[in-house]
Parts: structure tokens; sequence; C-alpha cells
């Protein structure tokens, strides 16, 4: 899946469970921010990771890793205070929804070796280095994976828009603050 799919699905799932524990509730700014970095996570780590610098085996490993995030989350989760704790269960959720992004293929293919990744290092990975992004987004070609990530990417659109577009008041806000420092007012 790319980086606007697992947006979409991330989002929609957490615009989902929080709508089945409140129907009026949404999603707010800085949760909404947390999710969005959470659904990148994991390529953010092993994409340049692996490809630009050579330091992690391959494009799906440590950051794909159950033996990595999970005690990342719970490390997160315990040094947040409470009124915090929302914005790491958003980013948790991001990061699980990039897990799911990435196997539901291979999933509903029957193909579960494809899928040790998520076990990494307890199983290896093949390695992967030396990759070009611009080759990469350049040699891209319509699959039925990229089809249901672009067609996830219009829905959520439209629901983030219904819900406010959480998380641009709060950009905005750093924007200005940045602005405001740098011109030294």
């Amino acid at each position: 899946m790319l980086p606007w799919g697992h947006l979409a699905l991330g989002y929609l799932l957490y615009h989902l469970l929080l709508r089945l524990g409140d129907p009026e509730r949404g999603p707010a700014d800085a949760p909404t921010l947390a999710l969005a970095v959470g659904t990148q996570f994991p390529d953010l780590v092993d994409k340049p990771g692996a490809w630009t610098l050579g330091v992690v085996p391959s494009g799906r490993s440590v950051g794909h890793s159950v033996f990595v995030l999970v005690p990342l989350v719970a490390l997160l989760w315990t040094v947040a205070s409470p009124a915090r704790r929302g914005v790491v269960a958003a980013f948790a959720v991001g990061v699980g929804s990039h897990l799911v992004g990435d196997s539901w293929g291979s999933l509903l293919a029957g193909d579960v070796g494809d899928l040790t990744f998520v076990l990494w290092p307890v199983y290896p990975v093949e390695p992967e280095h030396g990759r070009s992004f611009v080759e990469f987004f350049l040699n891209l070609s319509l699959t039925p994976v990229l089809a249901v990530g672009v067609a996830l990417s219009a829905l959520t659109l439209v629901v983030w828009y219904r819900d406010g577009c959480p998380g641009v008041g709060l950009l905005v806000s750093w924007a200005r603050a940045g602005a405001t420092a740098v011109a030294g007012r």
C-alpha cells in the first residue's frame, strides 16, 4: 500500500473506532496528526533506512516488526501523561492500520509466507538496498492494490471533510507560531 492508502485506511479505521464509542464524537486535531504520523511511521523508518542509508535490512523490516512497534507504543503509553494517551492511542491505530494495509493482499491470497516481515528479526527478510524513491514512484502501475488505495483515499477525503478537517487547525497554529518566531515578534 502506498502512503495515501495507508493514511486513508488509518483515518477511516480511527473515525469508525471513535464513532463506535460515541456516534457524535469526531477526531480531534492532535490525535489526528499523531494518527497520520503513525500511518506512515513504518515506511519512514524502513524505506529510507534500507533504500537510501542501508542501515536496516529491508523496506519492510525494523519499522514493520511487531517486536519493535509493540514495545515502542508501550513505551510511549507509559511516558505519556494521562491527558496525552489519546494521542498515543491514535498513533498506535495508525501503525496498526499500516501493518494491515501492507498485509491484506497477501492474506486474501492466502500467501502468509509474504507476511513474515511483521515478525522480523525472528523471520529474516530479503535484503533490499539501493532503491530509488523517484524510480519507485515513476514505475507505479495501476494494480488492484493501488486502485483500492486511490478509492479509499477519495472516500477518506469526504469523511475527513465532513469531520471538519481535523488536524488543519493545529498545523496552521504551528505555522503561525513558527512564522512569528522566525520574524522575531
